[in-house]
């Protein structure tokens, strides 16, 4: 029997257990829920559903010029766990939804994790889409393709900031993120259903790695890279 959505139950408890969520991810996640039930996203809104680079955008929410935006980004964030806190969306039934999640699942040592793949990534995604389009069928979810990262500037930031890198990072390592990044994201352009938002080409420089005109440490957006995104959207949001 489907249980219906109240405001007793839209938002995930303190007990809940995430698969793959280690402790700083399920601190920060806890936080922003707690932020969240204070908060709510209320009626007639924009939401952005993501990770922290969805959360960054709130440094920047003036220059979309309306007050319709809501912002659910929650730092360290992935697939499994953005699907845990859906009901919210489904209750407030917004007006349109942009999902930009991915690069945390994969941002580690993913010969530990053999099931975490471009299509274990995708189908939370699509799965995320579909659960709250079927309970707000007026809803329009965009699915924003995954950002590249530039794994040098990342272990480079990281040596001088604390003296060690990671070796999943380094060039050589048999499973490379931004090749599961480049396959999730054609899984995602492929989906019928969703329209697609295609961030990925405005952010790549050689090799398909982050430009670093565009990134504060290989992974996370400047200025420069959030007003681009923002300048890719704005025309899409103007529909709204």
């Amino acid at each position: 029997m489907k249980t219906e959505l109240s405001l007793n139950n839209l938002y995930p408890d303190s007990s809940i257990i995430v698969k793959y969520q280690d402790d700083y991810q399920r601190s920060t996640f806890l936080k922003r829920i707690s932020d969240f039930k204070k908060d709510p996203i209320g009626k007639n809104k924009v939401v952005f559903l993501g990770n922290s680079i969805t959360n960054g955008l709130r440094r920047y929410s003036s220059e979309f010029d309306r007050s319709d935006i809501v912002n659910r980004g929650i730092d360290g964030d992935f697939s499994l766990a953005m699907l845990q806190r859906i009901n919210e969306i489904i209750y407030y039934k917004p007006k349109a939804v942009f999902i930009l999640i991915g690069i945390n699942d994969f941002f580690t040592d993913l010969t530990m994790i053999p099931e975490v793949t471009p299509e274990f990534v995708s189908k939370n995604i699509l799965k995320a889409a579909e659960t709250i389009k079927n309970g707000s069928p007026k809803t329009i979810v965009y699915l924003q393709t995954i950002l590249p990262i530039n794994a040098q500037q990342y272990q480079d930031k990281l040596m001088k900031d604390t003296g060690y890198g990671y070796n999943w990072l380094e060039p050589n390592f048999e499973i490379n993120i931004n090749e599961q990044v480049i396959e999730t994201n054609k899984i995602l352009r492929k989906n019928i259903t969703f329209p697609v938002v295609d961030l990925h080409p405005l952010f790549i420089e050689n090799n398909n790695v982050m430009n670093k005109m565009y990134s504060t440490d290989g992974i996370h957006l400047n200025k420069r890279g959030y007003l681009k995104w923002i300048n890719k959207i704005l025309p899409i949001l103007n529909t709204h």
